[in-house]
């Protein structure tokens, strides 16, 4: 019989569960959402468009799921849709499915990462091209009804705006009920939040090319291998961290160790040390896999009750494949 490696188990669900997930997608799931904006520029534009109430001739570049690693130390991002425009202007466009309280510091790194990718070195500053994150949210982030906010920067002491910087986050409420937005944004915010499709040729036109990155095999199969491998990087550097909580622990109890021993006697203090680094270093590894895991736990836990969905948290805590989807699902690292 085929013997077959825990890894090629994990992949093998994995890749079940992805398969699984494919039929029931929508507009609203990040890998949908980019590869509608990158299947048609068109609809790209006339969105962008409607959003920021500004022209633009034609879009050049969309990027989906684009990742940024903004040095060896920093944190990297991954970008829903990144975009140019034909006049150089970038935006970052995301789909944001659940509240979270870490949004306006999200936008704030987002757009100076894509800030600092802008400009080579001697350079001037007026070369920087005008930057725009953009946030499509299911629920109010800011709690005041609005259906857009949107940010410049402003002067304090008299209230009014300092000469633009070009930089403009915007995020969009499909749930709000206050202030004035154009027709096809307002269609748009009525299809995110489930209503019946309008009249709107912008939302038909986004439904219409949903239905053809549903219908294509080369982007189920591109949408599988994608979520597979995030899912197994994620279980490995869960495992990683672990073992590096191990070593660290091992590392620190035989230094401990081999001191005692020098105090206590050397032979008899490095051997006492050392099966004390060892048990310390065992304990501190388990102690470090626990409170990750329990962090990601109570963080699942409060997205899915923002996204009233409690009674998923039950089925997770019993299928690992499933937790690993979810925090997936809600940018749980």
């Amino acid at each position: 019989m085929e013997q077959r490696s825990i890894h090629n188990l994990n992949y093998d669900s994995d890749k079940e569960a992805c398969e699984a997930m494919w039929p029931g997608l929508t507009f609203r799931d990040d890998y949908v959402f980019g590869a509608v904006l990158k299947s048609n520029l068109d609809v790209t534009r006339r969105l962008l468009e409607c959003v920021l109430e500004i022209p633009i001739e034609r879009v050049a570049v969309v990027t989906p799921q684009r990742a940024s690693y903004p040095s060896q130390r920093a944190k990297s991002v991954r970008l829903d849709a990144y975009v140019q425009d034909g006049s150089g202007h970038v935006f970052d466009v995301e789909m944001q499915n659940y509240a979270s309280q870490q949004l306006t510091k999200r936008a704030r790194y987002y757009q100076s990462v894509m800030d600092t990718e802008q400009l080579d070195r001697g350079i001037s500053y007026l070369d920087l091209p005008d930057t725009f994150v953009i946030f499509f949210c299911d629920s109010d982030p800011f709690g005041r009804g609005l259906k857009r906010y949107t940010y410049r920067q402003s002067c304090v002491e008299d209230g009014s705006f300092v000469p633009w910087d070009g930089s403009q986050k915007v995020y969009l409420n499909a749930r709000g009920t206050q202030g004035e937005v154009n027709k096809e944004l307002q269609a748009v915010l009525d299809y995110l939040a489930g209503h019946t499709i309008g009249e709107e040729s912008l939302v038909r036109d986004i439904e219409n090319t949903v239905a053809e990155v549903l219908s294509s095999e080369e982007r189920r199969r591109e949408f599988v291998d994608m979520q597979t491998k995030m899912m197994d990087e994620h279980r490995m550097g869960h495992d990683e961290g672990h073992e590096e909580g191990l070593a660290e622990g091992l590392e620190q109890g035989i230094k401990q160790g081999i001191q005692q021993g020098i105090e206590q006697g050397i032979q008899q203090g490095i051997e006492q040390g050392i099966q004390q680094g060892i048990e310390q270093g065992i304990q501190q590894g388990e102690e470090r896999g626990r409170t990750e895991a329990v962090r990601k736990i109570s963080q699942l836990a409060e997205a899915l009750a923002s996204a009233d969905r409690q009674d998923e948290l039950t089925a997770a805590l019993a299928d690992q494949n499933l937790l690993d989807a979810l925090c997936k699902e809600f940018d749980i690292q």
